[in-house]
């Protein structure tokens, strides 16, 4: 399983004053303390941003004249290139570049414009694509965000809610998983917990696992890097590398269960399996191509069977 790291930085931040000061339409702003530029652009959908540099030659962007209400399109500088910043698509010349976006994290009526870096993790130590024998690879759905997939001999688990309640008993299984999904459970070569959401990391699941197989290898999210970030998330802040281990077993061991195998990994890449689970806006939008499996909400909130599964129950 290859991981790899990913960092966010604040490269902008704007008080409750002065983002209730933004006009409908573009809005150039520039960081004080490095001098860097950022343009960021209003309309009833929201707020997109992005740096003002082009990416043909690096140019300063400013307000394109010739833009007929003036409120969509920038200009560059140096050789004339237009980037519509509400598609954030470059029209001249068109269909060239997509300009990179930088994601938008509200804080108490304020805003902070995030980078991602690497911007495309996946791109940085690619894989060479192999062929697959037929049921070499197998993604079985069990219950609500649970998936089981099996790679060859190998068996990984997806954040396990298979018995009992979440969320203070307000939540109950919508689907009964299978007979033997607690068995498929306990037999698994690791299991895979995204985040700390009682319907994904269940403690009446945990508590069964813990009692048959405590020492199973569990991989938890690390959620202190906002990797997967949603529309609202709380400040970007420096947390230390063990935060959420430590927030895990802390859940844990108050609650009684004993589990002794538990590793934090950064969000990251998953040889070209992508789990976009309880993500509203994955990667600022930025999402890779030519992936294998990707894995992802089917509705808004809590639902039922996603109409995307044939085949059977349980395909």
């Amino acid at each position: 399983m290859d991981v790899m790291a990913q960092a966010a930085r604040c490269v902008l931040m704007l008080d409750a004053k002065s983002v209730n000061a933004l006009k409908h339409g573009i809005n150039f702003k520039k960081n004080h303390e490095d001098g860097k530029c950022y343009i960021i652009y209003k309309d009833d959908q929201g707020l997109r941003a992005c740096k003002n540099q082009c990416k043909h030659q690096g140019g300063l962007f400013i307000q394109d004249m010739e833009d007929i209400d003036g409120k969509r399109t920038v200009r560059c500088t140096k050789h004339n290139w237009k980037l519509n910043v509400s598609s954030m698509e470059y029209v001249n010349p068109p269909d060239s570049f997509t300009q990179d976006e930088l994601e938008v994290v509200w804080v108490n009526g304020g805003l902070q414009l995030v980078k991602l870096s690497p911007a495309d993790p996946w791109n940085v130590d690619p894989k060479t694509p192999e062929e697959l024998e037929v049921g070499e690879v197998t993604v079985m759905y069990l219950t609500h965000a649970c998936m089981e997939l099996k790679c060859g001999r190998k068996t990984m688990l997806f954040d396990p809610w298979l018995t009992g309640p979440a969320f203070a008993r307000g939540w109950w299984l919508l689907h009964k998983p299978p007979e033997d999904s607690l068995e498929r459970l306990c037999q698994a070569d690791a299991i895979y917990i995204s985040h700390m959401h009682s319907d994904h990391l269940s403690y009446p699941t945990l508590k069964t696992l813990s009692d048959r197989r405590p020492d199973v290898p569990i991989f938890v999210g690390d959620t202190s890097r906002p990797f997967f970030t949603k529309t609202y998330i709380v400040p970007v802040m420096a947390i230390d590398d063990d935060s959420s281990l430590y927030l895990v077993n802390r859940y844990l061991r108050n609650s009684g269960v004993t589990l002794t195998n538990i590793t934090v990994v950064p969000f990251g890449i998953w040889q070209n399996i992508l789990n976009t689970v309880d993500c509203t806006r994955p990667n600022g939008g930025q999402l890779p191509s030519g992936v294998d499996l990707m894995m992802s909400d089917f509705a808004g909130g809590a639902s039922g069977f996603p109409m995307a599964f044939t085949g059977g129950k349980y395909t």
